[in-house]
């Protein structure tokens, strides 16, 4: 039932040029990050375009939309190693069970996660891309965590993820862990629009 509204609701948004997370929650959501209050996913509207690289970005910007709204309903979820549910989530299950949402099939682990897409360079992060980090795991190297890239905000980049000391949460890369850890960011080809 509920998939059947949200789908429902993204088709309503995308005939009347309007976005999914508009017509969703009709307002913007105050969360809290790490003790901070944060206003986070503002409303957008989206006008349909009739050449054909707007309707390519168009319809691009209504599937990352729709991928942001879709993770945000899981805030708070607890982490569970290799989960993939409401029941809880990994890193990887997460960021696979939300571009699933999408119809976009991703490898279920992090590591194999990585060369889904196209490296692309920091300064040009944006949301629904995915990012990668590195030695996150006491005795392991390399790629060891992944998450969605939610949200650009001055330059900052806020991602929501899985993570083992809290579940489903959001963090901004800039914070010492994650610039620490901090690999690099894919954008998988849907959406890689010009």
């Amino acid at each position: 039932m509920i998939m059947r509204k949200q789908a429902l609701l993204f088709i309503i948004a995308l005939l009347f040029s309007t976005s999914f997370l508009h017509a969703q929650t009709g307002n913007n959501t105050g969360l809290t990050t790490g003790g901070n209050p944060k206003n986070i996913g503002d409303s957008i509207f989206l006008t349909k375009p009739t050449d054909s690289i707007g309707l390519l970005r168009y319809y691009r910007d209504s599937l990352v939309t729709e991928l942001i709204a879709y993770a945000k309903t899981f805030f708070g979820v607890p982490y569970r190693w290799a989960g993939r549910s409401r029941a809880g989530f990994d890193c990887s299950g997460f960021v696979m069970t939300m571009f699933a949402h999408i119809g976009v099939s991703l490898s279920p682990s992090a590591v194999d996660m990585s060369g889904s897409g196209r490296v692309v360079p920091d300064s040009t992060i944006r949301p629904g891309d995915i990012l990668f980090f590195v030695n996150t795991q006491r005795y392991r190297t390399g790629i060891g965590h992944v998450a969605l890239a939610y949200e650009v905000k001055n330059g900052d980049v806020i991602f929501i993820h899985s993570a083992c000391n809290g579940g489903v949460r959001y963090d901004y890369l800039s914070s010492a862990y994650y610039s620490k850890h901090y690999f690099k960011a894919e954008r998988v080809s849907i959406f890689d629009v010009p």
